[in-house]
This record gives C-alpha cells, structure tokens and sequence, in this order.
C-alpha cells in the first residue's frame, strides 16, 4: 500500500480512511432501545435466534403491528402474548433484524406479489384522497349555493 493513501491525525499517525461512515451518528438511545427487546428474544429463544432467517413479511407485520399500537399512543407491548417492553424496542428490534436479514440474504423473502404499475403507492393514495376531498368540498359548496338561490 503506498503511504499516500493513508489519512494523517493532527498528531502525525497514519490510518487508513475509506470513506466508511462513522457510528457516531446513531443515536445510542435507539440502539439501547433495540438491543432490549434483542436481548428479550435471546432470553425468549436463544442468542441471535432471528439469524437462522425469518419471513421476511413476518418481520414487516410485526413492525407494522407494533408502529400502529404505538401510533394508538399504546406505549407498551403489553398484549395476552406481548413483552412488556415498549413498542419503540419492538419497532427498532424489528426494523434492525429486517434490515440485517435483507442487506445479508438471510431468511425467506415471501413479500407480497409486486404490484402492477397501475396499484396506487403510498403517495398516490394520499394524492387520490385529496381529490375525492376536494370533490366532495365542490360538490357540498354547490349544494349549499343552489339551496341558498331557491
């Protein structure tokens, strides 16, 4: 390797700079949150259970499940089968072991069929809403305006 290549502290030591993205940017009490609800299911089945790969679309339904309790300001995932710990350890628990399992190709991706380019996404369906807002909005005002001439 040619020396070049190596960034230089202000104290005269060489390292080697890749450009690799410093772990100081997250934030560790989301880290903490996540690591307690992985060491829940360490405790609840075995250490990095989730690595011997899960369903992919059981991961996201129970991110969705725990993201829309916490949503209904249920802070606590304290249901007949639940954990008792918070909702957000839940989410970030699962968001870590989704995430980990797509970038390494672990478990079985059994997403749902890939819709045709005519399915509305997310943003289309909040843009379809409004409209059919605003067309009921026209459709009162007009109500209203041709009672009020009678």
């Amino acid at each position: 390797m040619n020396k070049n290549s190596f960034g230089e502290a202000k104290s005269g030591a060489l390292r080697e700079a890749l450009g690799v993205p410093y772990l100081r940017q997250l934030p560790l009490e989301g880290l903490a949150a996540g690591a307690a609800a992985l060491e829940y299911g360490a405790m609840k089945y075995a250490d990095r259970n989730w690595e011997k790969g899960l369903p992919w679309q059981q991961m996201i339904d129970s991110l969705k499940r725990h993201i829309d309790d916490f949503e209904r300001r249920k802070d606590f995932d304290d249901g007949p089968s639940g954990s008792g710990l918070p909702h957000v350890c839940m989410i970030m628990a699962g968001a870590l072991m989704l995430s980990s399992s797509v970038i390494r190709g672990i478990g079985e991706d059994d997403r749902m069929p890939e819709t045709d380019d005519q399915a509305f996404g997310a943003k289309e369906c909040a843009k379809w809403i409004n409209e059919q807002l605003k067309r009921a909005e026209d459709f009162t005002d007009n109500k209203e305006e041709n009672f009020t001439q009678s």
